[in-house]
């Protein structure tokens, strides 16, 4: 499994401000992940994150903007670990393997959780300042930049750009997302389990096997 990038927030020149921006985005995240988006109050994040209210001011003014900022660093990974992926393997289902640790990378972490919930919260908040709609949109348009490219590697030449290639590749992402994420969000439930989820991933083969047939069949057709 391809291991998510670790992202720092943009050189400000000053590796002290750079720190604690980072600090507290972190701090941030380990908040909504323990708390739950609304819990994770200004304090708490300021706690720990080892700094005051005051300095969280300081870096991001508002509590919403702080958020704004977090969703912006979850972005900044995705785009790490997207952007510099390269799709391996020869055949159909070595290169839906490959695709599907690239997304295992981002997806299959306990740090999206919090930005899925903060991306749902504020989005749909209606004190939320048209300011951070804007930012949230403007980070999710990030988002499809990457995948025209890691498609086409996966597919190949044999369907053309247009519909059906838009089609296919939005199947094959959104599959492979939405097991990584039933897995990471079953995993973060309060639930004893008897046996671990074992490796290789035996969910997550079959989903492999399953898309190479029928990216085979599109294509032979």
């Amino acid at each position: 499994m391809t291991a998510a990038a670790r992202v720092t927030e943009p050189d400000t020149g000053d590796p002290v401000d750079a720190s604690t921006r980072t600090r507290v985005i972190e701090a941030a995240v380990a908040c909504i992940l323990e708390e739950g988006f609304y819990r994770a109050s200004s304090n708490k994040i300021a706690r720990r994150a080892g700094v005051t209210w005051g300095v969280i001011q300081y870096h991001f003014g508002t509590r919403e903007k702080l958020l704004v900022a977090v969703n912006e660093h979850g972005a900044a990974e995705f785009d790490a670990v997207f952007a510099n992926a390269e799709i391996e393997g020869d055949t159909i289902t070595e290169r839906l393997e490959s695709l599907a640790d690239i997304i295992w990378g981002y997806y299959r972490r306990p740090e999206f959780l919090a930005y899925m919930q903060l991306m749902l919260n504020l989005s749909h908040d209606p004190t939320a300042k048209d300011s951070a709609r804007v930012a949230l949109r403007e980070v999710g348009e990030r988002f499809g930049k990457h995948l025209p490219r890691l498609m086409r590697a996966v597919l190949g030449d044999e369907i053309a750009d247009g519909p059906d290639f838009d089609r296919l590749s939005m199947l094959l992402f959104t599959a492979f997302r939405g097991l990584a994420l039933d897995h990471e969000v079953s995993d973060a439930l309060p639930v004893e389990r008897s046996v671990a989820r074992p490796e290789p991933d035996p969910e997550r083969t079959m989903l492999v096997e399953a898309l190479s047939a029928y990216v085979e069949n599109v294509t032979r057709s």
